[in-house]
């Protein structure tokens, strides 16, 4: 019996289109929104999106345009998006858009398994929903989640989700985590989700290791150029280590 309940709801939630809006915080300088969609168990991530004054009636008709922008590119919908994250539902790999020096790339991530712990007592009201609590491993942090299963969809912010209600509020355990708040939920939503999926695709691909690496050696680089410029003092030494400030902090591939 309760399993046809969880799939009746499952089925439910698939039906039906959410969009939620995230006030995203990865440092104490910066706060920005991201816009989440949900529609036939595939999910739309729209990352630090930041509305712009650009004139709607001009849309990007030549879709191989380069974009200027280093750290954004134009869609057609009068928005600059820095990061758009596809998932679908039973799917590990995950299409994301990412750029180094104004240039594009679909970014293939073999996502791991989130195992989230729900055994947690903890209950409260986070904007105006009852949340439980999760946790999980991921990527050299720890997760932790309240969700909400007034809203049935197993959906949250940038690449998490996989709980029983959507995640309501997310940050990691580090010494500067990132952070998640739901600011605004409209389910079910009528709208469409405004992302030009026909240039997305079109971008050249890389595996997400490929990209870090990518952007990792060019980083690797401008450090190298900064510390050329400055005075050796004597008797001090300077060693680097590497240390990530998102919530990706160690990949599968460094371990």
């Amino acid at each position: 019996m309760m399993l046809c309940v969880c799939c009746y709801i499952s089925c439910l939630a698939n039906a039906q289109k959410l969009r939620a809006v995230y006030e995203y915080i990865p440092s104490g300088m910066a706060t920005f929104k991201e816009h989440v969609y949900f529609e036939n168990g595939v999910k739309t991530a729209v990352l630090d999106s930041i509305w712009t004054s650009t004139d709607l009636e001009k849309e990007v008709e030549n879709e191989e345009e380069e974009i200027p922008n280093s750290s954004s590119f134009q869609l057609n919908t009068g928005t600059k998006y820095r990061q758009i994250v596809i998932q679908k539902e039973n799917d590990n790999l995950i299409k994301e858009t990412r750029s180094i020096k104004g240039k594009n790339y679909l970014v293939e991530d073999q996502f791991p398994e989130l195992v989230w712990n729900t055994d947690y007592p903890d209950v409260d009201t986070l904007a105006r929903h009852v949340c439980h609590k999760a946790t999980a491993k991921y990527r050299g942090t720890t997760l932790v989640a309240y969700y909400t299963e007034e809203i049935p969809v197993p959906v949250g912010p940038s690449k998490f989700g996989g709980l029983p209600g959507l995640i309501v509020m997310l940050y990691n355990e580090s010494a500067n985590p990132n952070y998640w708040y739901l600011k605004e939920v409209v389910f079910p939503y009528q709208g469409t989700v405004p992302v030009n999926e026909n240039y997305i695709f079109k971008l050249p691909k890389l595996s997400l290791q490929e990209f870090v690496e990518k952007e990792d050696k060019m980083i690797d680089e401008q450090m190298r150029i900064i510390a050329s410029k400055i005075p050796v003092i004597e008797g001090m030494t300077s060693e680097s280590k590497k240390v990530r400030g998102g919530v990706e902090q160690v990949y599968e591939w460094e371990k």
